[in-house]
């Protein structure tokens, strides 16, 4: 980035690729997600796979890789792409003659990737200060909350500026973004790390999926934790679980590393 702002290697990154295909499942109800993608070796790779109807005819098809795989990086994404859908049920329709348009891919930055999420002048929203899950790669909804977020502290800050004439620390103020993003979201991708981790170790993968997905039960409370699906006044069971394994561990950081050389400092006005 322009800013000097790069990516933590302390924190997990991803890639996603993705294409559309003229198919019968175009009206499907439900996302379908694919948890066991082959790598190389036959060994599991760390990410899952979807489908799901849009419902203008066509269905799209992709596919999200871990870096904690010992391949990333090193394999063609696209091709991967390419091969899993192959070995699709042919009245899918996800051939080569069917497809719409080309196979597109992005990195996915994960758990706060890029830091400080405040600098003087500087609000990082979304994809730029790594708010993606670890848990499942989704940014979307991290995306528009943490705009939001943004909006909402400029917006306070320029009426608490209006309303003092000019003399509220502004700076101060909009400085505080950065420690409600991190109270949000901070220990759901401490959790979500140690995720990401785990999966790629092929074993522990394979045991996770032998062992975990014939049981309903434990695969709701799963899907609820890596789709961050809970209601912080619930009283469920599974909510409480949650809640009681974000409170046990450190929310992750989301200022700049102490290793890094500091951003000049630049006072930030906010107009009435």
């Amino acid at each position: 980035m322009s800013l000097g702002i790069q990516k933590r290697d302390d924190r997990p990154l991803g890639v996603a690729v993705r294409t559309y295909f003229t198919s019968p499942r175009t009206d499907d109800d439900w996302m379908e997600g694919w948890l066991e993608l082959p790598g190389r070796d036959g060994k599991l790779l760390p990410g899952y796979g979807w489908v799901f109807g849009v419902g203008d005819g066509t269905s799209n098809v992709g596919l999200g890789i871990l870096n904690s795989s010992k391949d990333f990086g090193k394999l063609d994404y696209k091709q991967v792409l390419r091969e899993w859908t192959a070995g699709m049920p042919s009245e899918w329709g996800f051939t080569p003659e069917n497809q719409v348009g080309e196979i597109r891919g992005a990195a996915l930055p994960m758990g706060f990737n890029r830091t400080p999420h405040y600098s003087p002048g500087v609000l990082l929203l979304g994809d730029a200060g790594g708010m993606v899950s670890p848990f499942n790669g989704e940014g979307i909804s991290y995306a528009m909350e943490s705009a939001r977020f943004a909006a909402e502290f400029i917006i306070d800050a320029s009426s608490r500026a209006a309303a003092s004439g000019g003399t509220h620390d502004a700076d101060a103020h909009l400085a505080r973004y950065a420690d409600y993003v991190r109270d949000q979201w901070g220990s759901h991708f401490t959790l979500g790390r140690a995720f990401a981790a785990l999966i790629g170790k092929p074993a522990v993968m394979k045991l996770a999926l032998r062992t975990g997905m014939p049981i309903p039960v434990l695969m709701r409370f799963v899907v609820r934790l890596l789709a961050n699906l809970t209601d912080p006044s619930a009283k469920g069971f599974e909510d409480r679980v949650i809640r009681v394994l974000e409170a046990l561990v450190p929310a992750t950081s989301n200022t700049l590393p102490a290793s890094n050389q500091r951003y000049p400092q630049q006072k930030v006005r906010v107009n009435p």
